[in-house]
């Protein structure tokens, strides 16, 4: 494999990718070589990783708990503030048990493969993330790719499929992380109920933005059937993840997850931190939907979520307008192939319950002026 090439060909094919050093943090707000910009691409949608106070508060986490677990679960990183967290989780997704991950790469990974084998099938959305797509492969099951949120495609694959196969799964972001647009859980639901199949969720960028659960948002509870995989770096502020669903599943990936079994716990003032977060966030859930429904206003960009996609196309052209935002003090970096599709590079702006109404605004007209 030729390196310099592979990375001579990135460059020009306006692909490659270098990393920003931030030198602090705070609110909205990030600093780069001493000057500040206005964070409009971050997944932190209730402002609550940067909040100073908040984070003065966590110190009586720091101060009761170790700064790593030292062990994986299994062995001696078990702690008593995880198990609190857990059934915390529980309780707002609805379900019987949740189980912590060190992070949702790691959860997706886990449940696909332990749950799913070669005699198998899943079926999948097109534009899933990264994590689920890895996850399907490591499961070595037969993969059915269904159009983008398309319930009538998907029920004719099943329909076709479905009696080849022992165990089925149908996966799904919940909101999708580069579209913001909502995955027809409802329809989902019913399918998985009428073909027998699991129906896995992940609610990465859906948990404290559209809900503490996407099934919330259709007015929708859980079946045993239902798994859910969630998020703790996102709009809950610190780090981790953790699947929920029935008490039995817990058993299950607790045993069969490698993802699980063979790595390091999350450390317990991690969790602290969590559960202090958790009390701040339905105040700021409603603090987001003002935003939300004010941006889509002021730039007409439809979106229900957090997410605002403006589609540039060219990866060139898009990486012209992020640096031409980055001057005017935005800091919102250009979405290129592969994480989006050829043809498809964009500005992913994210909206989050600290940003203030001028700055919504701000955005809005600089947008409408090189746009």
């Amino acid at each position: 494999m030729d390196i310099k090439k592979i990375i001579k060909t990135l460059k020009g094919k306006n692909l490659y990718r270098q990393l920003k050093t931030i030198e602090r943090a705070e609110r909205v707000y990030v600093y780069i070589d001493g000057k500040r910009y206005i964070n409009f691409s971050s997944n932190d949608y209730l402002s609550l990783a940067f909040d100073a106070e908040l984070n003065a508060k966590h110190q009586n986490c720091l101060k009761k708990w170790p700064a790593g677990s030292g062990a994986a679960r299994l062995v001696t990183g078990n702690f008593s503030i995880h198990e609190e967290l857990e059934k915390k989780l529980a309780e707002i997704k609805k379900t019987e048990a949740a189980l912590l991950f060190s992070c949702g790469y790691m959860a997706n990974l886990g449940i696909l493969s332990s749950l799913l084998g070669e005699k198998d099938a899943i079926f999948s959305d097109e534009l899933n993330h990264a994590s689920l797509i890895d996850g399907c492969r490591l499961s070595k099951a037969k993969v059915f790719i269904y159009k983008h949120r398309d319930t009538n495609h998907l029920k004719e694959l099943l329909k076709k499929n479905r009696d080849k196969f022992e165990t089925i799964a149908i996966v799904t972001d919940s909101v999708f992380s580069m579209d913001g647009d909502i995955a027809p859980l409802d329809e989902l639901l019913k399918l998985a109920k009428d073909y027998n199949a699991y129906l896995i969720i992940d609610d990465a960028h859906a948990t404290g933005v559209i809900g503490n659960s996407s099934l919330d948002f259709f007015n929708l509870k859980p079946t045993k059937r239902t798994i859910i995989m969630g998020t703790l770096g996102k709009a809950l502020g610190t780090f981790g993840a953790f699947v929920a669903s029935t008490k039995e599943m817990k058993e299950f990936f607790t045993n069969r997850a490698r993802t699980f079994i063979f790595t390091t716990a999350i450390p317990p003032h991690i969790a602290c931190m969590t559960l202090e977060n958790l009390k701040e966030i339905q105040p700021r859930m409603v603090r987001l939907r003002k935003n939300i429904y004010l941006f889509s206003k002021l730039t007409g960009i439809k979106s229900q979520t957090a997410i605002f996609p403006l589609i540039i196309g060219d990866s060139g052209e898009a990486l012209k307008i992020s640096e031409k935002l980055l001057k005017k003090g935005f800091i919102i970096p250009a979405i290129r192939p592969p994480t989006v599709p050829e043809g498809t590079a964009r500005l992913r702006i994210t909206i989050a319950a600290g940003h203030s109404e001028e700055e919504l605004r701000k955005l809005a007209e600089t947008i409408k002026s090189l746009i």
